[in-house]
């Protein structure tokens, strides 16, 4: 049953590919006014488009479609902080009783939202996932999302669903205790996970791509999954002492083996291959281990700098709000 009086907010990243919006916007009113039974949907719903330092005219485009939609907001940042900062400012700035994240490239269809909005207000859940049933991507993009969330899993212990989507809608208590949080590395799934709340998942429709491809090339994947385990797991710090320790006992031995060797006259003849060989694996292991330390030194030095999480470069439809963080 609905709730006339409940207000609803959801966020959108923006990064080049700020032509999508338009299709989009109307698809999304579309939704809504069926959802609502109403012609005018901007007095209980609001969508909110933060441009994370797009560097085509992706920002111009948004300007105009906050003319032309009343529920339309925009959030332009100073430069771009990547995708789950755009998504927690964007959580900030949202005012709705019920917020909801999605994609503009349509995979994770609005079409789907009041699915989720049903489970999430007839449940006793505070946020509730959209379960792709077939996942149309490229099989590359889906060997690795499923491998990285697999690997991830194990790390941290979570239990985050190999088919979970982008689309989610969180309850007002959920979105305030998120914005509570401070650090400035976030990788999404893994803070929901950690907050705890109860949860809920319903299957949904994903689609191709509208237009375009990803931004998230496969580099950039490799490179957030990296930064996501060093944010949400020291086991690799742990894995690094296991492996030392082996090491080292196998240092011992050779050693005791030596000092055998010479106390009972034994003649081997000592192998140049083999000892270039030990030399160079053990500079190998120390000079990865070292790095790997040095990424969570990295992160660390980060939020001791304290420096804000996103910078707000002017705001739209929001009136005069401005903000940093």
């Amino acid at each position: 049953m609905k709730d006339s009086s409940a207000t609803y907010s959801f966020v959108v990243p923006i990064y080049n590919d700020g032509r999508l919006a338009e299709r989009f916007c109307v698809e999304f009113e579309r939704v809504f006014r069926e959802y609502l039974a109403c012609e005018a949907i901007e007095g209980q719903v609001e969508l909110i488009f933060v441009n994370d330092g797009s560097v085509d005219d992706s920002i111009e485009l948004l300007r105009k479609l906050a003319g032309n939609f009343p529920f339309v907001r925009v959030i332009d940042l100073s430069r771009n902080f990547g995708q789950h900062l755009a998504l927690s400012c964007g959580y900030k700035h949202a005012s709705g009783d019920y917020v909801g994240m999605l994609n503009v490239d349509q995979q994770d269809p609005p079409s789907q939202i009041p699915k989720l909005l049903d489970l999430i207000r007839s449940g006793d859940a505070d946020v509730v996932y959209g379960l792709r049933i077939q996942r149309n991507d490229p099989a590359i993009n889906r060997w690795t999302s499923r491998l990285f969330t697999q690997v991830l899993n194990k790390l941290t212990g979570y239990d985050t669903p190999l088919n979970i989507s982008t689309l989610r809608v969180m309850s007002r208590r959920f979105v305030d205790a998120y914005d509570q949080l401070t650090e400035k590395s976030r990788y999404l799934p893994g803070l929901e996970m950690w907050m705890g709340f109860k949860k809920d998942y319903t299957p949904i429709t994903h689609q191709e791509r509208e237009e375009g491809t990803s931004s998230y090339t496969f580099r950039r994947r490799l490179l957030f999954a990296l930064s996501a385990i060093v944010s949400f797991s020291d086991l690799p710090l742990k894995f690094a002492v296991v492996t030392g320790t082996l090491v080292a006992a196998v240092g011992f031995l050779l050693t005791a083996f030596l000092i055998l060797q010479k106390l009972f006259f034994l003649e081997i003849q000592p192998g140049y291959t083999t000892t270039v060989s030990l030399i160079v694996f053990l500079g190998g292991v120390q000079i990865l281990f070292i790095g790997l330390a040095s990424l969570y030194i990295g992160r660390v030095l980060r939020e001791v700098q304290n420096r804000p999480a996103w910078i707000v470069r002017d705001t739209y439809n929001f009136g005069s709000v401005r903000e940093s963080r």
